[in-house]
């Protein structure tokens, strides 16, 4: 997962149920921005009242739905895909014996036995760390800031975990259970959990970041947890992995660009493997969210609109460094990402139209009332999502640019928009 990628997410909404174009209240997940470049300002959320009207559940229903139990048709749905899981979900895991590991991909630190004596191994590790700082060197410190943040998002997938084991009808109820959906779950988190150990140790290597500020955010956010906003519909933390996934592989995509165009061949190796595991995990949560679509529609499009309307927080949106500002460290980590091109508003759109349309969403059909609103409610998203597009970037090309401090690069300064 990763945001690694940021993991944002425009929430469209008019509480009031009104085209008035006031700020509403918003949620983050999958579409970066921040209060300086949103064409509606709020501290931490924006929205499009062009994409209203709908009706945002209110605070009180939001923590009703956290703590309720999934719909019971959800569970038994997704119960019974028990045996296509194991078909279509499971042969997207590789092999522990054929994967990569961090290792790979980093300056070996021990000496092989019988080939290399303790001091030549010493002499290679000094070389090949030489060679990587060599590397690392030209990486600009923007780049650096939206590395860092996806690092500290992947090391918080003890969170992630313990959230897919929090959702009915596919979580891995005893541990080790040897259900396809709990084996899916346990084979995605083992594949992830490489991510943040192989950018950890990079960071560690290249000696362009304070690690002590990195290991205290990461700290943070573990502690301070995360939020979904339906945590036990099954139909919700599918679409929430397709979303998710998608957005991490574009940004690692995008870092693995810039760090090659800045002369870091290794960096840009080790963002472009990650990636490829995010497409494989990408590839699972869409093909499982086809398969809902077509035995069951209308609840499938019903938890789409919610979702994309709701408050649906991403996964590093509580993480600090302990030194927050008037703005927390996420907004500026965010904004970072957007001007850097790592991860864009253009992104976001491009992720909405891909996924309308992987669903063929316009094409459902014997939908109830609620689900026919909730279709046409996504199906205008897209191009919605444009326009406001085009209006942050007229906003942010009159705005004035500010420089920002990370205390995970030694309180040294980025510009933002």
């Amino acid at each position: 997962m990763g945001l690694a990628a940021l993991k944002l997410k425009l929430s469209f909404s008019n509480k009031s149920g009104t085209a008035s174009g006031r700020p509403t209240r918003l949620g983050w997940i999958l579409c970066p921005t921040n209060p300086r470049y949103a064409c509606a300002l709020t501290t931490r959320r924006w929205t499009a009242a062009a994409a209203a009207p709908v009706e945002t559940p209110s605070r009180s229903f939001d923590v009703e739905m956290q703590s309720s139990p999934a719909p019971r048709e959800q569970v038994e749905v997704v119960r019974s895909l028990n045996g296509w899981v194991a078909k279509n979900m499971l042969p997207l895991l590789l092999p522990v014996e054929s994967s990569w590991q961090p290792h790979d991909f980093l300056p070996c630190s021990a000496a092989a036995p019988g080939a290399s004596t303790e001091d030549e191994a010493l002499s290679a590790f000094t070389d090949g760390v030489a060679k990587l700082r060599a590397g690392a060197a030209g990486v600009p410190d923007e780049v650096l800031v939206c590395l860092v943040g996806n690092m500290v998002t992947e090391e918080a997938l003890p969170s992630y975990q313990s959230m897919g084991n929090r959702t009915e009808g596919i979580a891995d109820d005893t541990g080790a259970s040897s259900l396809p959906w709990a084996r899916w779950l346990r084979g995605w988190t083992a594949e992830e959990n490489r991510h943040g150990d192989l950018l950890n140790r990079y960071l560690y290597l290249s000696g362009r970041v304070d690690m002590r500020q990195v290991e205290t955010t990461v700290h943070h956010l573990l502690r301070n947890g995360m939020e979904m906003l339906v945590p036990k519909s099954p139909y919700h933390s599918v679409i929430y992995g397709a979303f998710q996934e998608r957005a991490t592989f574009i940004s690692h995509v995008h870092t693995a660009k810039l760090a090659g165009q800045h002369g870091d061949q290794a960096l840009a190796k080790i963002c472009g493997v990650i990636a490829a595991d995010e497409k494989r995990h990408e590839a699972g949560y869409t093909r499982v969210c086809a398969k809902l679509f077509e035995v069951d529609p209308d609840g499938m499009v019903r938890a789409l609109a919610y979702v994309m309307r709701g408050k649906v927080t991403m996964p590093g949106l509580l993480m600090s460094d302990g030194h927050d500002c008037s703005e927390t460290l996420f907004d500026r980590f965010s904004a970072v990402a957007q001007r850097a091109g790592v991860y864009t508003a253009r992104d976001y759109g491009d992720l909405v139209e891909h996924f309308v349309r992987k669903w063929r969403v316009a094409e459902l059909a014997g939908l109830s009332g609620e689900g026919r609103r909730a279709q046409e409610y996504v199906c205008r998203l897209p191009p919605k999502i444009r326009r406001m597009e085009e209006l942050a970037h007229q906003r942010a090309a009159r705005s004035e640019l500010r420089p920002a401090s990370f205390s995970w690069i030694f309180d040294r300064h980025v510009m933002l928009g």
